[in-house]
């Protein structure tokens, strides 16, 4: 990771540097060309798409900071459940496929041009996550003349909130008249924020988060109950290669692909893993907002 931080340091050094030298009246002979250097405003909507080996943060497998043996060595729950179902039950199979959805994308973006291909910029995107798979019950007893035991799947989910913030720089390049090709390259700051962690079984849902302590849990009683505050901030750097679309002077659209290498901060997940976004960015030059 430090390897990491030492290239994308240097990267962001090299694009400063040569804005400053740009910036400072180093021209190529002959050109007259009227430089950028206005601030500009932007508003980011698309699609993230999370790496699913943090989604096993909400597997509830033995050892997470939730386990799903939260309910099933409670005889208050098993009785509950039994009252569903109808029959006796055990735990056959955990979830071995937790992945997260696809998640909307939306945020701010504020950048201020260097010149005509130098800028740099910062932006905040967030996202809400759901991270989904299906853990198995074996219902009943197997009698000696069935050749398999009934199971039946049920559904476990958790959901995070996730904000990203990007600070870096950018170089702008023309490939048309109105077309731009561009790369931002940067650091990444990410917060996540836990909601839930729950499975459902037929009409019955329960919560994996424990917010009683060591209290066990009986119904009808009055416990107490914890805050309980999972997640936190990671961070990482990314690179987004794209594609700006000039309709106007001061308007803009940009179509861009962003790849992170970031660590998200759950609990026994917390290592580096790549993560992806794809975006529109409607971009607004400050004279076009102080015309209005």
């Amino acid at each position: 990771m430090k390897r990491l931080i030492k290239i994308y340091t240097c990267c962001i050094i090299v694009l400063f540097l040569s804005a400053d030298i740009q910036a400072s009246g180093i021209h190529v002979s002959g050109d007259s060309t009227v430089q950028n250097r206005a601030w500009s405003f932007g508003i980011n909507c698309g699609a993230a798409f999370a790496n699913k080996y943090q989604a096993n943060f909400y597997n509830g497998a033995e050892g997470n900071e939730n386990e799903i043996s939260l309910i099933f060595n409670n005889i208050n729950y098993i009785r509950e459940i039994r009252q569903v179902i109808n029959d006796t039950f055990a735990l056959y199979g955990m979830p071995t496929g937790m992945k997260y959805k696809p998640a909307f994308c939306v945020g701010m973006y504020i950048k201020k041009n260097i010149n005509n291909h130098f800028g740099a910029f910062i932006q905040f995107n967030y996202s809400k996550f759901t991270a989904e798979d299906l853990f198995t019950l074996k219902i009943g007893a197997t009698s000696p003349t069935q050749a398999f035991p009934t199971l039946k799947n049920y559904v476990i989910w958790g959901k995070e909130d996730r904000i990203n913030i990007d600070i870096g720089g950018s170089y702008e390049f023309p490939l048309d008249e109105k077309i731009f090709g561009f790369v931002e390259v940067g650091f990444n700051l990410n917060n996540t924020k836990v909601r839930e962690n729950k499975i459902a079984i037929e009409t019955l849902e329960y919560s994996i988060v424990n917010i009683y302590g060591n209290q066990y849990y009986i119904p009808n009683t009055q416990l107490q109950e914890y805050p309980v505050r999972q997640g936190g901030i990671g961070l990482g750097a990314f690179i987004s290669p794209g594609v700006k679309f000039q309709f106007s002077e001061h308007v803009a659209v940009d179509l861009l692909g962003s790849v992170y290498w970031a660590k998200i901060n759950l609990m026994h997940y917390d290592t580096f893993r790549m993560h992806y976004n794809v975006m529109l960015r409607f971009v607004f030059s400050s004279e076009f907002i102080k015309s209005y």
